[in-house]
């Protein structure tokens, strides 16, 4: 998969829901505040399965109730089309378990 440039990834970025680009590490990430901790380990869960099935995983790091999800694509280096995709499937799971903010 080839990686995106610049403009590619900040096109793709308006089309999804509070993520943003971080281009020292070269990943996309969203931040989402849950209404509890159990929600918010169903969430996890619902990405991990959607994940399996892509087969293409993103990091996710738990807080309590704030979930970071990390796309990127590692054996490229960087985000390709495919973490676009992802994030996309993950908005719209985190827009049906209805996040405090």
């Amino acid at each position: 998969m080839a990686l995106l440039e610049q403009q590619q990834i900040q096109d793709g970025l308006a089309r999804l829901e509070g993520w943003e680009w971080d281009p020292e590490s070269n990943e996309i990430r969203r931040t989402v505040a849950m209404p509890s901790f159990m929600s918010g380990i169903n969430l996890v869960t619902s990405v991990a399965h959607v994940a399996e099935q892509a087969d293409h995983h993103p990091d996710m790091d738990i807080r309590f109730n704030r979930i970071t999800f990390h796309q990127t694509t590692h054996a490229a280096g960087g985000v390709t089309q495919q973490d676009l995709d992802m994030a996309s499937r993950i908005d719209e799971l985190v827009s049906d378990a209805a996040p405090t903010r």
